[in-house]
């Protein structure tokens, strides 16, 4: 007795094999993404680059003024989804913490009127860069938006996380921060 599969069986088992490789796949990215770090390198790995960036202030700053304290740098815009549901959970810490951290949130290849008009709508307190053409985003390597960098007091960057954070991780590792100082 031979089995005879006819082709919409195959296409039926080939469907099935798909949505269970993408149901996989999803799995393992969700259970890893408390350690999601983009291009498998580690923060430690990156040096923060010595030039000026742009404030939305009109100002201009470089990450070795802000050497002292940890020190959170998150890239946002006002098209990326994830940007948009994490930057109330930075704001947020920023309040409860004070000045013991310093954020910065860097507007990554988005318009000024729509990052502005962003940052004002969820009511972003802590300072804020433009980063018009993305210069700054891909000087650091990175890859994914939203990114974020927790950076030590000495100006090691400590770990770079490429998607949305929650309040509780992106807690955790404020604390961590806090622990070098």
């Amino acid at each position: 007795m031979s089995a005879v599969v006819t082709r919409t069986q195959r296409r039926s088992i080939l469907a099935v094999v798909a949505v269970a490789v993408l149901v996989i796949a999803v799995a393992l990215n969700l259970s890893d993404q408390d350690s999601l770090t983009d291009s498998g390198r580690t923060g430690s790995d990156r040096e923060l680059p010595a030039e000026e960036f742009a404030l939305f202030d009109g100002g201009a700053a470089t990450f070795a003024q802000f050497e002292g304290k940890p020190l959170v740098v998150n890239f946002w815009a006002s098209w990326c989804p994830a940007c948009v549901n994490e930057l109330p959970e930075f704001q947020e810490a920023h309040e409860r913490i004070g000045d013991d951290v310093t954020f910065i949130g860097v507007a990554n290849r988005d318009p000024r009127e729509a990052s502005e008009a962003l940052a004002d709508e969820v009511g972003l307190t802590y300072t804020l860069a433009d980063d018009p053409a993305g210069d700054l985003f891909r000087s650091l390597d990175l890859i994914a938006m939203p990114s974020t960098l927790f950076i030590s007091p000495d100006g090691e960057v400590e770990e770079v996380f490429a998607g949305q954070l929650t309040a509780s991780a992106l807690q955790e590792r404020i604390d961590r921060l806090r622990e070098q100082s």
